[in-house]
């Protein structure tokens, strides 16, 4: 339990806008808030692993904005100004 008030106070301290776990605290309060804290830590570890796997499949860098440019410009016809 410590460590999920750890986590969430050097979040606050970091000025991370809506920290995870925050929404617990103000509407259970410190008492009833931080197991419901601990909980909900445990699930987005988790999801937190399969997400960062999922991060590994991506092509490194400049390799991504590409492919994602090449998508969007075939997507779009080329605009030509009639003056």
């Amino acid at each position: 339990m410590t460590a999920a008030y750890e986590a969430l106070r050097d979040a606050v301290i970091d000025g991370t806008p809506r920290a995870e776990g925050a929404a617990a605290l103000r509407y259970h309060g410190m008492l009833h808030g931080l197991p419901v804290l601990v909980k909900s830590t445990a699930a987005i570890d988790a999801t937190s692993r399969h997400q960062a796997q999922r991060m590994d499949a991506f092509p490194a860098g400049d390799e991504f904005v590409r492919l994602l440019a090449n998508l969007v410009l075939r997507t779009h016809s080329e605009l030509a100004h009639v003056y």
